[in-house]
């Protein structure tokens, strides 16, 4: 699948977060592209919790569609995406949560009165990747945000990417991470962080 996001390429600088560091920019590649020439990957991803009397009762996660040229049909956090060049890690998040779940933008409100949304993103999980036959590895950021939505709401897929939500319980979700096989491979740190 041909992406049109721009990912930015930075200076190579072991165990640095390469976007909360203001490293220069040294270039710019194509998404699709990127991993064949070995540069980082840099994603956000968030993950909606239903919340009830201070327990966690489930996480939303989301089907990646069947057209998806990586892990299609895998389940994945709640919104999930690249990141482009011109967006701050924030703005990002919002983009995706309202194009693949249908999040209402002032749910993200990232200031100290919004107790439902955390931001993660100074800690990002670092992992480093290839493909089965060795080829592509590559370093992999993850940038992650927690969002505690109303027990009576629903992500809904907009944009394509995602083909269906469901909301594993705690239980679900700890049964998968430990013998399932249905997470996309990379998610299962990503979730195991939340």
């Amino acid at each position: 699948r041909q992406h049109s996001d721009i990912y930015p390429v930075y200076p190579f600088v072991e165990r640095m977060d390469p976007v909360n560091n203001n490293n220069a920019i040294l270039a710019h590649v194509n998404r699709s592209t990127a991993p064949y020439l070995g540069i980082d990957s840099v994603g956000v991803h968030l993950n909606c919790f239903v919340l009830q009397n201070n327990v966690i009762q489930g996480v939303w996660l989301a089907k990646r569609a069947s057209t998806k040229s990586h892990h299609p049909n895998y389940w994945d956090t709640t919104v999930a995406g690249g990141q482009p060049h011109n967006l701050s890690l924030y703005d990002n998040i919002v983009k995706e949560a309202h194009e693949e779940a249908g999040v209402p933008s002032e749910w993200l409100r990232n200031d100290a009165s919004n107790k439902a949304f955390s931001d993660h993103t100074h800690d990002p999980l670092t992992m480093t990747t290839a493909k089965e036959d060795g080829s592509c590895m590559k370093r992999s950021f993850y940038y992650s945000f927690d969002l505690q939505v109303p027990d009576e709401w629903q992500p809904t897929p907009v944009d394509g990417e995602v083909q269906e939500f469901k909301l594993y319980s705690i239980e679900e979700l700890d049964r998968e991470l430990r013998f399932g096989q249905s997470l996309r491979p990379a998610m299962r740190a990503v979730l195991l962080d939340f």
